[in-house]
């Protein structure tokens, strides 16, 4: 396989065949437009033909190409045809010579040539003798042509495997080397470069063969040479000497390392934008063939695809750091509800996200816009701190309901000449307005003002957006939560009035209404001396309503104390038995009296509570006296039993259900979420035979919750009803029970 050794080994052995001053062995580039002496055996003092030359028209050479058969002359001198050869070979002293192509298959690769410094009668004969030397010397060139090609091939699929596995990476500038790398190593150029272009400037990602130094690394313009002509014609190109050619400006690195050989391939993104190319550079004149580009291109897309995956890459991690940062703002300042505290905080924060040096926010309030936060540095509060709405920029921002970004401010002509005169004298160039908008209505605007002169990025506006959203939430939140405290405080006032009116009012009536039934009494008695039988009957409707009166008065002095949460507590262990044991006592004689069959069942009779002892009798003495008062026929049955029991010990049961079961008249179903309010009073209900305040499920509700229990109910019209007290064994505020 060793090509070079082939033919010059031939060309020595022709000799001995064939006479010669000089032998040459021309093999075709694979671009087939040029060739190169590849072995030659000659006395003469210089070659015939130079390194590299052009296969062109007119030349002997290019004859036997073209024709694929020999080509005799016997005298150069007089032989008029092929004048651009015959004057190299008069410069070198060769006269005749004979050409004989070297193909395969039709194919030419290449051509034998014999030269003499006599005039010599090159014939039949001679061409006889060589054509079986240049069948050998065919076979040798194709059988090498296409070892070459097979191990580039190999070679070029080991590379692109290698890469393929790589495109996946984020080390982008790994990547990158080693692709230029490969590409100079296949191609066999000097230089490999990677160049990526946003709007009218490039940066080099990547470059082999070179150091990176000696090529800038930016540039501003809107001509970039041959690297604009493949991004506008979204193509490669192909250039064999890029010193020579006119047609297209020559680029600063060419140029300047003095590179000829160029080709240049685009990188496509996904969306088929060009967004970059591919370079390959030689020192020497370069042709290069459609295999060597198709390679360049499959590379070129894969480090458009290691570019996009890097640019989105860092695209996901500037919003998660975006992202984090305004949930870290957010939070703050959701957590602030003084707007004297929330708003210059606003300011600040919106100053700091996008490193402005001003952040003011102006709120709208009636026909104005009031400068209600500021942070920064403090010259810009020679601004008017209140504006007619929609004057100024502010008036255009709230207008147009969308951010304005304005690169210089002090050209704008919505603005105000005061304001104009302002931003000139304290150097402020650059503004960014953002609307403050809740549920699609504007509240306000925030504006930043930098003294830098600036461009605003996409990401920047739609960032400061996004956290103008939130602030517009949180100054509305805390304008609501103002609303709410002065509503609350004046509900709290009006609740204290009412309050302090009841209690006065009840404790006036209360005083007159025990000495009425004191001297009620007094009377039936015979204090005042004996009263008929007839006085008597009268004095008994007096005494009874008296008495119900005082009742509610009570009532509602009570209910006043529990809402007012001023009823004080008694914390004590007791035995639940010993209250049980009186309320059964008490009753027992009027529901007999009644008919009725009164059962108390105790689930564990020495159980205790931490708790108040007397408000836990009332609840049960309130539930016990509804329940005989509204049962005519039946029973009433009161049931104690422990919840939630974690064993023996007394100190883990948590809870006991105090449960009132009666067969009374029962409640209607369209009254049975009321029954708990104050003065509500039942339909359907005869309040002769039933007589009532209204107010006594509401104290128990309400003393159930100052023990930290509740209350349930289920009832049927006509059937009867069973309240469900549960009440914790120990009141959190008083210690375990002991053992």
């Amino acid at each position: 396989m060793n090509l070079k050794e082939i033919c010059q080994t031939l060309s020595r052995e022709i000799q001995k065949l064939v006479p010669y001053d000089r032998a040459a062995i021309n093999i075709l580039q694979r671009d087939e437009k040029f060739f190169s002496v590849y072995a030659e055996e000659s006395r003469l003092p210089t070659s015939a033909i130079p390194e590299g030359v052009s296969v062109r028209e007119g030349t002997a050479t290019s004859w036997v190409f073209d024709h694929k058969e020999p080509l005799i002359c016997r005298d150069a001198l007089k032989d008029p045809r092929f004048p651009l050869t015959h004057k190299r070979y008069k410069n070198v002293g060769l006269r005749s010579y004979v050409i004989l192509p070297l193909m395969v298959k039709g194919k030419v690769l290449g051509a034998l040539n014999l030269g003499s410094l006599k005039p010599r009668c090159y014939g039949k004969k001679e061409v006889a003798i060589l054509s079986p030397v240049a069948e050998i010397l065919s076979l040798a060139i194709e059988n090498s042509n296409l070892y070459e090609e097979s191990q580039r091939r190999e070679e070029t699929q080991k590379l692109l495997k290698e890469l393929s596995q790589d495109i996946t990476s984020l080390d982008l500038d790994s990547l990158l080397k080693k692709l230029t790398a490969s590409v100079r190593e296949v191609l066999k150029v000097d230089v490999s470069d990677v160049r990526v272009f946003g709007g009218d400037r490039w940066r080099l990602m990547g470059i082999s063969g070179i150091d990176p130094n000696l090529v800038p690394s930016a540039r501003t313009g809107t001509a970039f040479g041959r690297s604009r002509w493949i991004i506008e014609h979204r193509k490669p190109l192909l250039i064999r000497d890029a010193m020579e050619e006119k047609d297209l400006p020559s680029g600063e690195t060419v140029k300047s390392l003095g590179l000829q050989g160029y080709l240049g391939v685009p990188l496509f993104s996904k969306g088929g934008e060009v967004i970059g190319v591919l370079r390959a550079l030689s020192y020497q004149p370069r042709e290069f063939t459609q295999e060597e580009v198709d390679f360049s291109q499959q590379l070129a897309n894969g480090a458009a695809t290691a570019l996009e995956n890097a640019r989105l890459f860092e695209e996901v991690r500037r919003k998660s750091r975006e992202l984090e940062s305004l949930i870290k703002v957010n939070r703050a300042v959701a957590a602030l509800l003084d707007r004297k505290t929330l708003l210059p905080r606003i300011a600040e924060e919106a100053r700091s996200l996008i490193k402005m040096d001003v952040a003011s926010f102006r709120l709208i309030e009636g026909d104005f816009m009031v400068r209600a936060g500021y942070a920064g540095d403090t010259d810009l509060l020679d601004l008017r701190p209140k504006m007619q709405l929609g004057e100024s920029i502010t008036g255009r921002i709230i207008r147009e309901a969308r951010p304005i970004a304005i690169k210089h401010i002090q050209d704008e002509p919505t603005i105000i000449e005061e304001h104009r005169d302002v931003y000139r004298k304290r150097g402020y160039h650059s503004f960014l307005g953002i609307p403050l908008l809740v549920a699609g209505r504007i509240i306000g605007t925030i504006n930043l003002y930098s003294k830098e002169e600036r461009d605003f990025r996409p990401e920047e506006i739609n960032l400061i957006s996004a956290f103008a959203d939130q602030a517009a939430i949180a100054i509305e939140n805390a304008r609501l939560f103002e609303e709410v405290q002065k509503k609350s405080q004046e509900l709290e006032e009006t609740y204290e009035t009412k309050s302090d009116f009841f209690n006065t009012m009840a404790h006036e009536l209360r005083t007159p209404l025990n000495v009425l039934v004191a001297t009620q009494q007094l009377f039936t008695e015979g204090f005042y001396g004996e009263l008929s039988e007839k006085q008597l009957k009268g004095f008994e409707p007096m005494q009874r309503n008296a008495m119900n009166l005082l009742n509610l008065i009570s009532s509602i002095l009570d209910l006043a104390r529990l809402e007012a949460k001023r009823v004080p507590l008694q914390i004590e262990n007791f035995s639940l038995k010993e209250i049980t044991d009186e309320l059964e006592s008490s009753l027992l004689p009027l529901a007999k009296e009644k008919g009725l069959e009164l059962r108390f069942k105790v689930e564990d009779a020495t159980l205790k509570l931490k708790s108040d002892k007397s408000k836990v009798k009332t609840i049960l003495q309130n539930l016990l006296s509804n329940a005989v008062k509204y049962t005519d026929k039946g029973e009433v049955e009161l049931r104690i039993s422990v919840l939630q029991d974690h064993g023996d010990n007394r100190s883990n049961r948590e809870a006991i259900s105090l449960a009132v079961k009666d067969t009374g008249i029962g409640i209607k179903e369209t009254d049975l979420p009321h029954i708990f309010e104050a003065f509500y009073m039942a339909e359907g209900v005869n309040r002769r035979k039933y007589p009532g305040s209204g107010l006594g499920l509401s104290i128990i509700k309400r003393l159930l919750e100052l023990l930290h229990g509740d209350i349930q109910v289920q009832s049927e019209w006509g059937k009867g009803s069973t309240f469900t007290a549960t009440l914790p064994l120990v009141h959190p505020n008083g210690p375990s029970l002991p053992n």
